[in-house]
């Protein structure tokens, strides 16, 4: 709400993910959903991957998309062993070999 008053918000790690949900749901774009890629992106970890890497595909956020396929990249030896690795999908995982490899 403060957003839709002020074209301001802060964003923390508490509501990030839920304000890009809440953003596409209600086709809120620009300054808002930027915002929030750019906090997801800079919190990206082990733990969040597979979840941040699913909101990107449903919401079409790009840029986090991309962040998600490099950090897996970038991790592949240290993720696979985990079961949520299991959960990637199929592009991302895909998109993220294809880094792998050509890094």
């Amino acid at each position: 709400m403060e957003y839709l008053y002020s074209d301001h918000v802060e964003v923390d790690d508490t509501i990030a993910l839920e304000l890009l949900q809440q953003a596409n749901k209600y086709s809120i774009s620009g300054e808002l959903k930027s915002t929030c890629e750019k906090h997801l992106v800079r919190n990206i970890e082990p733990e969040n991957y597979v979840a941040l890497g699913k909101l990107a595909e449903s919401v079409g956020a790009t840029s986090l998309r991309e962040a998600v396929v490099m950090f897996i990249a970038r991790n592949m030896k240290k993720i696979k062993p985990r079961k949520d690795f299991n959960d990637i999908s199929d592009a991302l995982l895909r998109d993220s070999i294809v880094k792998f490899i050509v890094k």
